[in-house]
């Protein structure tokens, strides 16, 4: 009984590798596509600060781009919190998204930039603790860098959960 399984298990095989161009090209297809999958799973999300405290920053006398601190995901490993900039690990289409609570001086105007360039912005001029937040979708090349700069003279606020920086991969291209 166990030699004729053992001749059905060779036939099959044999079978498979006339039909379907050998079992190891098909595990070789099998990796590259688990590879593709790996590599298209991206997506972050970051809080302003790390604390339930309320936390301000700025007004400042210059831009400066913020560090989100408070990583709550980071798939693909992209962001940063050192730096507050994530780098894109593969080349697709990402939706990236901001939002913020003015600070104590009442005016909030930060910009995402990618490589330096400005991309949307959040604007909100009504007093303390108002929320503005924006998003787009924004087709990115391996290796670019988008991050949120506060501009000068505004100001910022978070309590862990409030003021954050998202994005996630779309799709890879």
């Amino acid at each position: 009984m166990k030699s004729s399984l053992f001749l059905v298990a060779v036939l099959l095989c044999g079978l498979v590798s006339a039909q379907q161009g050998g079992l190891p090209e098909r595990v070789q297809k099998l990796e590259a596509d688990n590879d593709v999958l790996t590599k298209s799973r991206v997506a972050f999300s970051a809080a302003l600060v790390d604390t339930d405290d309320w936390t301000t920053k700025g007004p400042l006398g210059a831009d400066e781009t913020l560090e989100f601190k408070r990583v709550i995901t980071n798939i693909g490993n992209g962001y940063d919190p050192a730096t507050g900039v994530f780098t894109a690990p593969v080349k697709g289409l990402y939706y990236i998204r901001v939002s913020g609570v003015a600070g104590p001086n009442g005016e909030l105007h930060a910009g995402v930039k990618k490589d330096g360039v400005n991309m949307f912005a959040i604007y909100h001029k009504a007093g303390t603790q108002a929320g503005a937040s924006n998003g787009m979708v924004l087709a990115l090349e391996q290796g670019n860098r988008v991050y949120v700069q506060l501009w000068a003279g505004k100001s910022i606020a978070d309590q862990g959960r409030l003021s954050t920086f998202t994005g996630f991969l779309v799709f890879p291209m």
